[in-house]
């Protein structure tokens, strides 16, 4: 199998351990923190940073899976490629096609071609079992943190859609589940979410949800994607697969959902209604501290036969997520270079939270192209709350990191290579003096051609 031939979970499941990159559990093992703390020392490297398949979950019947996009490769596989990079040299090429405007513009242009639209079905898996009565507590859901609030849906898909227009979006929004028949969304103010919730409050209507666990890796991935505002992430998803999602109605609400979810829960939120959530551990280190969130109503649960249930950690670095966001990262390289084709490229650390910090390759053609680049990337997502911009000549490796914050703090002058706005600061380290230390390739030939007479890896 060939990550483009994935349509689901259980293909990427199939793929992974045909790759040897799953690892399946055999003992039982308990959803309440046991699950996460081996998910997490797997994150920091134990088993090689596999994928894990928990076949026995202490109170529940489903297998969990988790890490499933814990590694560069396994990211990359999600949605359809072999390596990271091919997605900004593809999403580069096809933007050519679209003329003039902002590579945000010419994107979405791109994601609103006719060929990745989502298509509706009147059939699917993801409702093959509808529960009864439906009861979230059927659900292995994870504890994560011992200060966590509860357990939560780690890696949901929330539909939502505007009630005057119709269009819908889909974030990856926290779910902290109560009881048999409710749950919380935790949004961001301004997101999608958080602004159709607004525009259905307004009306003094409930607004319809649908939370969707599985499905296609590359709408997972598309989820969580810090897209423009008009962008369409079940379109990028096509984009991505190079085909469209398929799509079926739910059964309580019209909102449409992924045919191949392996679990779809849809409820109401009715105007006002509100619950206390969390806390919840974040990759910060910390706890968000409890505050009311929206309150979910669930009004049916369906899901495949014997189905997968999908979660993922969030803590300190390097965890699961950090891998999908070096997806965001070529992507987001690719509309930077077709607006600024200075940047050679960029790396966003994983330490730093992706956003936290960005280490630029840049060509420097004259005195303040750094400072005025610097302003122009604090006035864009995501950029918008980086903390620190460090600028390096083109031909520097920003995929060092380490090499490039020893160049900063080595050489650069502090009153002359400093760019302040609030409590952002950006590092201007290209065109420094000083010749750099480089080896003698002969020597280093030599070195390559006797290593193993010299007997030190022995």
């Amino acid at each position: 199998m060939t990550p483009q031939q994935v349509t689901d979970l259980r293909d990427f499941v199939a793929l992974l351990e045909e790759r040897n990159e799953l690892r399946r559990i055999s003992p039982e093992v308990d959803p309440h923190l046991e699950i996460a703390a081996i998910t997490d020392r797997v994150c920091k490297g134990a088993a090689e940073r596999r994928a894990l398949f928990f076949k026995q979950v202490r109170g529940h019947r489903l297998p969990v899976l988790t890490n499933l996009f814990g590694s560069l490769r396994r990211a990359a596989w999600a949605v359809g490629l072999e390596e990271i990079d091919q997605l900004r040299l593809r999403l580069l090429a096809e933007l050519t096609r679209y003329g003039v405007g902002s590579a945000a513009e010419r994107f979405c242009c791109l994601l609103a071609e006719p060929a990745w639209q989502a298509q509706l079905v009147a059939d699917g898996p993801c409702q093959e079992v509808v529960m009864d009565s439906p009861d979230l507590r059927l659900l292995p859901a994870l504890h994560c943190w011992p200060g966590d609030g509860g357990r939560f849906l780690t890696q949901p898909l929330v539909f939502t859609r505007d009630p005057e227009t119709g269009r819908g979006n889909c974030g990856m929004y926290r779910v902290q589940l109560f009881g048999r028949d409710q749950a919380t969304l935790r949004w961001r103010p301004g997101s999608g979410g958080a602004r159709h919730q607004s525009a259905w409050a307004e009306r003094g209507e409930a607004m319809p949800v649908a939370i969707v666990l599985g499905g296609d890796p590359a709408a997972i991935y598309a989820a969580c994607a810090p897209l423009p505002d008009e962008a369409n992430e079940l379109a990028l998803a096509g984009w991505l697969r190079r085909r469209p999602l398929a799509m079926m109605p739910c059964l309580t609400n019209e909102l449409a959902v992924p045919a191949t979810a392996e679990f779809v829960i849809e409820g109401l939120v009715e105007p006002g209604a509100r619950r206390m959530e969390g806390p919840f551990g974040n990759h910060r280190g910390g706890y968000d501290p409890a505050a009311p969130a929206a309150l979910l109503r669930v009004t049916a649960i369906t899901h495949r036969k014997n189905p997968l249930f999908p979660a993922t950690i969030t803590g300190p670095p390097p965890m699961e997520s950090g891998y999908l966001a070096k997806l965001s990262e070529r992507l987001l390289l690719a509309l930077l270079q077709a607006d600024f084709p200075q940047i050679v490229d960029i790396n966003m650390p994983i330490e730093t939270i992706f956003h936290g910090v960005t280490l630029l390759a840049v060509r420097r053609q004259r005195d303040g192209d750094i400072a005025q680049l610097a302003r122009d990337l604090w006035s864009r997502k995501p950029f918008k709350r980086s903390k620190l911009l460090l600028f390096v000549d083109g031909q520097t490796d920003v995929q060092d990191a380490r090499g490039c914050f020893w160049r900063a703090i080595n050489r650069v002058d502090a009153q002359r290579d400093l760019v302040h706005d609030g409590p952002r600061l950006a590092i201007d380290a290209t065109g420094l003096p000083a010749q750099p230390l480089a080896s003698d390739p002969a020597m280093k030939a030599l070195l390559e051609s006797r290593w193993a007479e010299y007997g030190l890896d022995g």
